[in-house]
């Protein structure tokens, strides 16, 4: 097995790293049109493994776990960006939400809703709703029992959508040096205030050795064995995040990264 530039095996760390950066810059554009910033300005660094090419003793950086933090603490509902208005119809347990504009969602996501007027009865609670159907201006969800149909306004808090992006440049000068690598979905609810993105399984499997106890995924029987996940990182390259839309967030979320250098 070859050492790295400063005589250690590859992936033993030995110099930790853990950051926290404070995102708020938007993308300038919804990730439904491109997961490109359009402007190299449209993105925030938030890990380096001597882009600028400097330091000689670094010969790579492994990340092992990423985890947002909301930048205050909430009870309800996740206020970066301000509420979006759209129409609701619900009868019994179903409510159908209409957003003319489009939405964000997928199904299994939640979502916090402030019904803001009705047509009679009784408003629907205000509360997290897990989305169990969706068209691309339109999501449906149960809600605890009403005597309907009662239609009215809604204020919507959908997702936050973040890009994690590799760059391989000490210096940004266009913004094809963007390369995306995945992107992270935050509900806006309280319950997702802190959010690991091991526990959502986003960040990738890597291959890196780990104790082979119990069965493989899923299974016995499955073909892909146990892995950790994680970013291994060369030397030259750097994570950069921008948030989907065109205006920054009101309330931002931190962006911290724990690993280390080898």
């Amino acid at each position: 097995m070859s050492s790295s530039s400063s005589n250690k095996q590859p992936l033993m760390v030995d110099r930790p790293a853990t950051t926290s950066t404070l995102l708020t810059v938007a993308s300038g554009q919804a990730f439904s049109t491109s997961l490109i910033p359009t402007a190299v300005g449209n993105s925030t660094k938030v890990f380096d493994c001597d882009s600028a090419l400097t330091d000689t003793s670094i010969s790579g950086a492994y990340i092992d776990e990423i985890w947002f933090r909301y930048t205050k603490r909430v009870i309800d509902k996740i206020d970066a960006r301000s509420a979006t208005t759209g129409t609701y119809s619900a009868n019994t347990t179903s409510v159908v939400v209409t957003i003319t504009a489009g939405h964000t969602l997928e199904v299994g996501q939640s979502v916090f809703l402030n019904f803001t007027s009705y047509s009679g009865g009784a408003v629907p609670i205000d509360d997290s709703f897990v989305v169990t159907a969706i068209t691309p201006t339109t999501f449906t969800c149960t809600i605890p029992s009403q005597s309907g149909p009662i239609t009215g306004n809604v204020d919507v808090y959908l997702p936050t959508d973040f890009c994690f992006y590799l760059v391989s440049a000490g210096t940004l000068t266009n913004i094809n040096q963007f390369f995306p690598l995945f992107v992270a979905s935050i509900d806006s609810v309280s319950t997702t205030q802190e959010c690991s993105l091991t526990l959502k399984e986003i960040l990738p499997l890597i291959n890196h050795p780990v104790v082979q106890a119990g069965s493989n995924f899923g299974s016995a029987n499955n073909e892909v064995a146990p892995k950790q996940r994680g970013l291994m990182l060369k030397r030259g390259q750097a994570l950069y995040v921008s948030v989907s839309g065109t205006s920054a967030l009101t309330n931002g979320f931190y962006c911290n990264i724990q690993g280390g250098y080898y």
